[in-house]
């Protein structure tokens, strides 16, 4: 048993391994091609600004957040087909326990915004009693509200250390959260923004995954000549 979680770990590093050009890509992605579309969302920074104030003002939500992310646990277990056995949440911490378990449910709280997926939910269940037009702007500044909410309280938990990314390895946690969050921005720009749809983010990516793994695959090619 010892011996399988070893190799385990080690398989899970080398995977990380293997995901730094992809973040590198990634973030050239971002640099390029996101933040052209994510600029010009007036309503979407503002929301995210306003976050930022209330935040550096007022005490932390931690009971909020806590919520949020034993409830993204939660969801992430039923979605894998589980069961959830056990759920709680309060200023002091949370629990969940459920049938099914792997690195996706242990690290979604990290990556998956679930406060602002409700509210894209809540958006698509209003369009069928009003013309969403009327409520678009409001709706964006809450998408940028509560997208600064997940970024910047994961920000401060990963700092603080949680036992979730220990369990599955530093680097492959870090590199697989920073991933799916700039894939899940990606994402809601594609909804909040006309000019920027699921084909350019998928082009961005692309694009950029293969210039850096070509990259990282010539730097190591020079390094294995010397």
């Amino acid at each position: 048993m010892k011996l399988l979680h070893f190799l385990l770990r080690v398989a899970k590093f080398c995977a990380g391994l293997l995901l730094v050009p992809a973040c590198a890509g990634a973030t050239m992605a971002l640099y390029h091609d996101l933040l052209g579309p994510l600029r010009s969302q007036i309503w979407f920074l503002a929301g995210f600004a306003a976050f930022v104030l209330i935040f550096a003002v007022f005490q932390q939500p931690i009971k909020t957040y806590v919520f949020g992310h034993e409830l993204t646990h939660a969801f992430w277990i039923l979605l894998f087909r589980g069961e959830v056995t056990a759920f709680s949440a309060s200023a002091k911490g949370g629990r969940v326990e459920g049938t099914k378990g792997n690195f996706l449910i242990a690290l979604s709280p990290y990556f998956f915004p679930v406060y602002t997926i409700i509210l894209i939910g809540l958006y698509f269940a209003g369009r069928l009693f009003w013309e969403p037009q009327r409520f678009t702007e409001g709706f964006i500044f809450m998408i940028g509200f509560t997208w600064a909410f997940h970024i910047i309280l994961t920000i401060s938990a990963l700092i603080k250390g949680q036992a979730e990314v220990k369990k599955n390895g530093y680097l492959f946690s870090i590199t697989v959260i920073y991933l799916m969050n700039i894939l899940v921005l990606g994402l809601l720009l594609t909804f909040i923004c006309p000019d920027f749809g699921a084909g350019d983010l998928l082009s961005a990516l692309r694009g950029k995954f293969a210039e850096s793994y070509a990259r990282f695959g010539a730097a190591a090619g020079v390094l294995s000549e010397r």
